[in-house]
């Protein structure tokens, strides 16, 4: 194995995989696709100039006389200098930014004191300092219901006087069970291993756990716009022809598959469409100059697919022409290499028809026919022969090939490149093209002027443009024709507008998005010019948005923190954009409180997807190194898909509240019941227990984890991405969620502990009995008719409050608008069938004879049933009342609603507001009094959750525009 060292002298070809960091000191028409690296589709013509020491801070993309390690050559050839090797390439760097974060940190631990080192150490241990957010907060949840769980044994303890004995030990083990949620990490792990294998379905793999609790969280998603945002694939938009006609511009209909050569192209000006089988002559020599000046190919294989070789702009003007009917097959041999140069088949000859001197008469030429695909008759003679081929040099800028044209018995010279070179190759143009193909007129300067003109204007649109001309020449003259003779005199034709076009869905996306309160920022390797125009098409930036809100890797990387600190908003578009600069765009984020994401498939991506909350990597042409790095990866390279993984990661991130609110609050319940039941006591001064310990195992772990667990399948919301992010600082353990788990965990233990009450003292006097809590004597069947109205009043309360939690806010009434609340009921069919299993097996432990008063010392009961289903009715009131009165309460934990318009003036949704205009409008103006008043008319309305959304404290800063 070869081995390269810095100063070695290394050859590249077409094919080759560059090896190392190479200063170029000879080329021949070389260029190399760096998309690996700078996320540029095009690949870039490398030349061997030097720069002046003012321009040593140029981005990777635009140093030209280097080639960098990974990438690949696709086409020509060089040799050149290793200046780095291996983690001195540019590769290593973005690794070692990648792999840097983890060993900063150990570095910082080493240097701190050695109490705060031993500190760290136990915390380590006991499960604080590793795991996801959510893992740390349920490792401090386990160790704080630990000290309650002992300091509820004391209070046992403590009322049985601390005559401990087996009895007092077991109703101490049961109380301390009671506030433990033992469901809790099963209901998670299930709620979290559902939700991967739904995003999964979406083309989401979740390689990171913590991602599923941070996704919901995210403000800013920073975007790779090459592959991720775009198709990734590059087509022929726009055709001007060069002439004095004001309808000479028109458009080609952009598929999904950029390879697929079908869809209308149609006339600007009045929007017909142009025919192949009638096309006009002065479109036709246009389009023959980009199918003919041209070796790209693109044909269907075997599985029905499309399929190009050559490079990206070629091949989008091969598919151009074959649009119109005239793709190079058609025009010439579908190679584009002479016959005399042509290989062999490595199998022997063709045979096509055999000799009828050996008797055989038959053709044996065997046919290839495809399913659905009827045969066409081939013309055995094409009407164009390749004689000559000049190949694109990235000096000249140009591309020039000559045929010959036997329809008219002449050559033909067609050339194609950069505007400006094919004009300066070029001393005429055709005014009326399609009325007069074969008259031309001379290119004045004023002509040049207006063709440079529109040239710009559609370098203004974010394509990339080539001229294209032609002219004709005597056969005579094509042998040995020299380069610059071949290149001059021409006859300009047309300029044609490439683009790399955004995905369809990317549109809906952005939209999504914003009106989720979620900013999509879009960090390329592109140009500034084509950076803009992508962004305005999928609407990230507006047509009117201030200059710092697109800016150059340069621009960016000049500020300092403080600088970038004190814009008014990050940029929502960097070009240029090289490593460093997307490491800093994220932590300029996370210094303004804004919980980022990154998506992107290149290596130039790694670090920021490393250093992203949410990291997330394209699965089809992202690498390797771009994956290991993220904790998301999208498997069908759609931005859309991010849309769909935020809001799955929303789903999740509420549905982990409901079933918290539910579990603990069964916790606090069974707390109020045990802890409040020690008050009851018989003639020999002993507590008797309103719920045996067996009957807390089996509300913990067969009443309400069921339910818990078809909470976590709510579908999301219908408003879950019209409501802002969550504050990932709180996480699921909110002040709202604790506020919950008691308002409804003490009502619902004080009511079943209600029930036993009136059962025990309001029909029966208070017989207690005597040693109740072990013995099966008929003396407690009193103790026992009341543990089994306490037992099902308290899992009728579970089960109904599992309906009750579908919505945090809504009445289980009313949780869909216009729709009746039982279709709501059924529809999660999970949490229906426990709720309706948890109420049938209720009977088991109060009626099967010996299991319930040998096993959970409790009773039949009749009219008892009556107060169960009396108080858990009036739970369900307390529940709706509950829901009433928390909004109020909880105001000042309010995600607050997003605003109308982002801060560069951009609206953040087409769709008309809820609230009216002219209150929103009041709101941002006016200031805090008006946002009060919208507040107001909001909760009374109760269509929307907050007022508008400041990306700091929550106030609406009025933008320029406004």
């Amino acid at each position: 194995m070869l081995k390269n060292f810095t100063g070695d002298l290394v050859a590249i070809k077409v094919g080759d995989v560059v090896p190392a960091d190479l200063r170029l000191v000879t080329v021949s028409n070389l260029e190399i696709s760096e998309q690996l690296l700078t996320g540029e589709s095009v690949p870039v013509a490398k030349n061997v100039h030097t720069y002046g020491s003012n321009e040593l801070d140029i981005p990777i993309g635009d140093r030209l006389n280097l080639c960098y390690a990974s990438t690949i050559v696709t086409k020509g050839r060089g040799t050149a200098i290793t200046v780095g090797t291996a983690m001195n390439t540019q590769i290593g760097i973005i690794a070692a930014a990648i792999s840097g974060q983890k060993k900063n940190g150990t570095e910082d631990q080493e240097q701190g004191h050695f109490f705060h080192r031993a500190l760290e150490k136990v915390k380590t241990i006991m499960g604080l300092r590793s795991g996801t957010p959510l893992q740390i907060k349920l490792a401090k949840l386990a160790y704080l219901l630990f000290l309650f769980a002992c300091v509820l044994i004391l209070i046992v303890f403590a009322v049985a006087r601390f005559r401990i004995n087996n009895e007092v030990v077991l109703y101490g083990i049961a109380t301390a069970i009671a506030i433990i949620p033992e469901s809790l990490v099963a209901v998670l792990t299930l709620t979290m291993a559902v939700g991967t294998m739904k995003m999964a379905k979406e083309h989401v793999i979740v390689r990171k756990l913590d991602a599923l609790e941070n996704l919901g969280g995210v403000t800013d998603i920073c975007s790779d716009k090459t592959g991720t945002l775009t198709l990734g694939q590059m087509s022929v938009q726009k055709l001007w022809l060069a002439s004095d006609k004001i309808n000479s511009e028109f458009t080609a209909e952009l598929n999904p598959n950029a390879l697929d050569p079908n869809g209308k192209i149609t006339r600007d000006s009045d929007g017909t469409s142009l025919e192949a089988d009638s096309l006009p002559e002065g479109i036709a020599q246009t389009v023959r100059v980009s199918a003919l000046c041209n070796v790209a190919s693109v044909r269907r294989n075997l599985k029905g697919h499309w399929k190009s070789t050559g490079d990206p702009t070629e091949v989008a003007l091969q598919v151009f022409s074959m649009k119109l009917g005239l793709g190079r097959s058609t025009l010439t041999d579908d190679s584009a290499i002479p016959e005399e140069n042509r290989g062999r088949p490595a199998l022997g000859a063709v045979i096509e028809e055999i000799s009828k001197d050996n008797g055989v008469t038959e053709e044996r030429r065997e046919k290839v026919r495809f399913e659905g695909v009827e045969e066409a008759e081939v013309p055995k003679e094409k009407r164009f022969d390749l004689k000559i081929e000049f190949p694109f040099s990235s000096e000249l800028k140009r591309m020039t090939t000559i045929y010959v044209d036997k329809e008219i018995g002449q050559a033909v010279v067609l050339i194609k490149g950069a505007p400006e070179r094919i004009l300066d190759a070029s001393i005429e143009y055709v005014p009326s093209p399609e009325a007069e193909p074969k008259n031309t007129a001379p290119l004045t300067s004023e002509t040049k002027a207006f063709i440079l003109q529109k040239y710009e204007q559609l370098a203004s649109q974010g394509l990339r443009v080539i001229g294209l001309a032609h002219k004709i020449m005597p056969i005579s003259q094509v042998e040995g024709i020299t380069r610059e003779a071949a290149e001059q005199g021409f006859t300009f034709l047309a300029l044609a507008g490439i683009s790399d076009p955004p995905r369809p869905e990317t549109l809906g996306a952005v939209r999504a998005c914003k009106n989720a309160g979620i900013v999509v920022h879009m960090l390329t390797g592109d140009h500034i010019s084509t950076a803009r125009a992508i962004a305005q098409a999928v609407e990230i930036i507006g047509p009117d948005a201030p200059k710092s809100a697109v800016m150059t890797a340069i621009e960016f990387d000049k500020l300092t923190d403080k600088e970038i600190d004190e814009l008014p908003e990050l940029p929502l578009v960097i070009a240029r954009c090289a490593p460093d600069t997307k490491v800093r765009m994220i932590h300029a984020g996370k210094r303004r409180g804004k919980h980022l994401s990154m998506s992107g498939d290149g290596v130039n991506d790694s670090p920021a997807l490393k250093l992203a909350p949410v990291g997330i990597a394209m699965g089809m042409a992202g690498s390797d190194v771009a994956k290991d790095a993220a904790d998301l990866v999208l498997t069908d390279d759609n931005f859309d898909s991010i849309r769909v993984a935020v809001s799955e990661g929303r789903r999740l991130f509420t549905n982990i509240q409901r079933f918290i609110v539910h579990l603990l609050a069964v916790n606090v319940a069974e707390v109020v019941v045990l802890i409040l039941g020690l008050c009851f006591q018989d003639a020999e001064r002993r507590s008797v227990f309103p719920l045996s310990p067996i009957a807390v195992l089996w509300i913990n772990m067969l009443t309400s984890a069921p339910p818990a667990f078809g909470l976590g399948l709510e579908k999301a919301a219908a408003d879950s991405m019209r409501r802002p992010p969550h504050d990932v600082k709180d996480g699921v353990f909110s002040w709202p969620v604790v506020i919950d788990c008691f308002a409804y965990g003490i009502v619902m233990g004080a009511l079943s502990l209600a029930a036993f009450v009136v059962v025990v003292y309001g029909r029966y006097d208070g017989q207690l009995g005597l040693d109740c809590n072990h013995s099966t004597s008929e003396i407690c069947t009193v103790v026992f008719r009341g543990r089994s109205t306490t037992f099902a009043t308290i899992i009728f309360c579970i089960l109904l409050f599992a309906f009750e939690l579908k919505h945090f806010d809504r009445s289980l009434f009313s949780l869909t608008a216009g729709r009746p609340f039982w279709i709501d009921l059924i529809e999660n069919k999970i949490l229906f069938f426990a709720v309706v299993g948890g109420m049938i097996s209720v009977v088991l432990p109060i009626y099967v004879p010996g299991f319930n008063r040998k096993v959970f010392y409790q009773g039949p009961i009749g009219w008892e049933w009556g107060l169960v289903f009396g108080f858990s009715v009036v739970f369900i009131v307390w529940c709706e009342v509950w829901k009433i009165m928390r909004r109020p309460l909880y105001r000042r934990w309010e995600v607050k609603s997003v605003s109308a318009t982002n801060g560069f003036g951009l609206s953040i949704s087409e769709q008309p507001t809820i609230v009216s205009s002219v209150s929103s409008t009041a709101s941002r103006l006016d200031g805090k009094e008006d946002k009060d008043k919208k507040r107001r008319e909001e909760r009374k309305n109760e269509k929307v959750e907050g007022e508008s959304l400041n990306e700091k404290k929550g106030e609406v800063k009025p933008t320029e525009t406004e």
